[in-house]
């Protein structure tokens, strides 16, 4: 007797959009991993002003 189609697995599924969705993650950096590289952007942007305003005090 046959599976009925509401008896197939969901994984077997929709297994090229699966792939797909799979190698377009992988190839985009987590958000995560951008969210630290934003915080590393601004911390260099602060540690510039500092330096910049150490300078400027040795040099007045």
């Amino acid at each position: 007797m046959p599976k009925h189609l509401i008896d197939t697995p969901r994984e077997t599924q929709d297994t090229r959009l699966g792939r797909f969705l799979q190698i377009l993650r992988n190839q985009a950096p987590h958000q995560s991993t951008r969210k630290l590289v934003t915080r590393l952007r601004a911390r260099n942007d602060q540690r510039l002003a500092a330096y910049a305003r150490i300078a400027r005090g040795r040099q007045a």
